[in-house]
């Protein structure tokens, strides 16, 4: 049951995640054509308005489509909208585990204060950032450090056992994982494109050089996912 809890846990996380581009759409004007979980095949859809909401075959991710006719209307957004819309993602996930620590703060057998209760979930997310963030030059250099699903959701479930206050410390440390993997400047993901939006400003050419940055970006992350994942289950179900 723990471990089917993080399955879910993930799927809610990747949620708040692409809700935070959508929302960040809708206030910035910027029409959404589709709002995804997951990529692939779409096994179920609906159209409310002008967005077709979809639940897609493969749960690895999921995505936010404006409603722009191709690349160059899309670029030809102002700047600040397109950041912000690419931002919005990693922002929401950190919300998320803003929301985590203040719960953890309130079930923390300590003295309480208002005070408290305003920061200390602040300062807790800035920390555990800031830790994630650190590691990634070891995860460079131990490749068989890095997990796929199947990994986090083995040692997610035996960390969290049956304890309310270890759901919640994991639910605040995956979320801002997956915060700070999305902001890498990499191509696709959401850190690259806020660096190819910044260039494209500063030379309009360099836009042509984003699409296959962006098929590279995804060959080296479709490589280390079946590298982590062929990994992850020789080691917990083999």
């Amino acid at each position: 049951m723990r471990y089917a809890i993080v399955v879910l846990l993930l799927g809610l996380l990747i949620f708040v995640h692409e809700l935070g581009h959508f929302l960040a759409a809708k206030l910035r004007g910027v029409p959404v054509a589709r709002f995804s979980l997951g990529f692939g095949p779409v096994l179920w859809s609906r159209t409310i308005g002008q967005t077709r909401y979809c639940l897609s075959a493969i749960p690895l991710g999921g995505y936010v489509l404006p409603a722009v006719a191709d690349e160059a209307a899309y670029l030809a957004l102002p700047l600040g909208r397109r950041l912000f819309f690419s931002l919005a993602g990693p922002l929401a996930n950190i919300a998320f585990a803003v929301a985590c620590y203040a719960a953890l703060y309130a079930l923390a057998d300590m003295p309480r204060t208002v005070l408290g209760a305003l920061t200390q979930p602040v300062v807790w997310t800035a920390t555990t950032f800031a830790v994630i963030a650190g590691s990634l030059p070891e995860l460079v250099q131990h490749a068989d450090k890095i997990s796929s699903i199947v990994g986090i959701v083995a040692e997610g479930g035996r960390f969290m056992g049956d304890s309310l206050v270890r759901f919640l410390m994991l639910a605040a440390h995956i979320s801002l994982s997956l915060a700070v993997f999305n902001l890498l400047p990499l191509p696709p993901l959401d850190g690259g494109k806020m660096v190819f939006d910044v260039l494209h400003r500063l030379c309009g050419r360099v836009s042509r050089f984003y699409i296959p940055a962006a098929l590279c970006g995804w060959v080296l992350l479709l490589g280390l996912m079946v590298f982590a994942t062929a990994q992850d289950v020789w080691k917990y179900l083999v």
